[in-house]
């Protein structure tokens, strides 16, 4: 009796202890500040921008023919270890989108790459990330969402070998392909 008594003197106290470190508001999830995603996103001055839903999933079928490049889309670099797009790369994605609405019967496939530095896996990733960040813009200006792929190639189609911060440069982009229907 003496032990059962003592055991459970000592778990009450330690199952309270549990309880209530399960409550901490420290492990809510909150809505409120550090959630704003506005500064990758932000509208320009006199640019129509289309708002869509929180994730932009619904991507183009990328799958048979030949995606080519065209000499009137441009191709956008990055930063090192970045996806964000900077001001130059967007004006330059302005210019694109146009292109692009006006010629509703092109599929668009948008190709990430990397320079050669970090690991196969790291930079598929990143690829891709860059991929989806010019998707998104390209949608929220109005090109139609269905009608945009991405893919990412990592490190493996440089457009540079050299070991250069202007070769790594070239390298970091996002290249802009269509196909006709």
């Amino acid at each position: 009796m003496r032990k059962n008594t003592l055991l459970l003197t000592l778990a009450l106290p330690l199952a309270a202890c549990f309880l209530l470190a399960s409550c901490n508001p420290k492990n809510r999830k909150t809505g409120g500040q550090g959630t704003d995603m506005t500064g990758d996103t932000a509208v320009m001055p006199g640019i129509d921008v289309i708002e869509s839903s929180d994730t932009l999933s619904t991507e183009g079928d990328i799958r048979g023919g030949e995606f080519v490049a065209q000499a009137n889309i441009k191709t956008i670099t990055f930063d090192y270890d970045r996806y964000e797009l900077s001001e130059t790369s967007r004006a330059t994605l302005q210019a694109n989108a146009a292109l692009l609405k006006a010629r509703k019967d092109w599929t668009v496939l948008v190709e990430g790459h990397c320079d050669d530095r970090g690991t196969i896996e790291y930079n598929l990733a990143l690829g891709q990330k860059r991929a989806k960040a010019v998707r998104d813009y390209y949608v929220r200006l109005g090109v139609q969402e269905s009608s945009i792929g991405t893919i990412s190639y990592g490190k493996e189609k440089p457009l540079c070998a050299e070991a250069t911060d202007a070769c790594w440069l070239e390298n970091r982009r996002a290249e802009t392909k269509v196909k006709g229907k």
